[in-house]
């Protein structure tokens, strides 16, 4: 099975990297300066979900980068088979 495509262009690697880093730092920064008593269960619940969003697209791009590695690095199986 081919692996999943991360992106067709550099503008959209790019806007992956801005929206997943400003997503983190604006929420991050809201953590710190909000009191928690503040901190509505909507914002709480949208927080969560943009972060879970900023993983898979990370562990998207780190499992290709880990796989590109392993793949520079070892010969595959199907090369050595007959």
């Amino acid at each position: 099975m081919p692996a999943r495509k991360l992106a067709e262009t550099d503008a959209q690697i790019l806007a992956l990297h801005h929206h997943v880093l400003t997503q983190c730092v604006a929420i991050t920064s809201s953590v710190d300066t909000i009191p928690p008593e503040m901190v509505l269960p909507e914002m709480r619940e949208r927080w969560l979900r943009e972060l879970r969003q900023a993983v898979v697209a990370l562990t998207f791009v780190i499992e290709r980068l880990a796989d590109g590695d392993a793949a520079d690095r070892e010969p595959s199986s199907a090369a050595e088979d007959p």
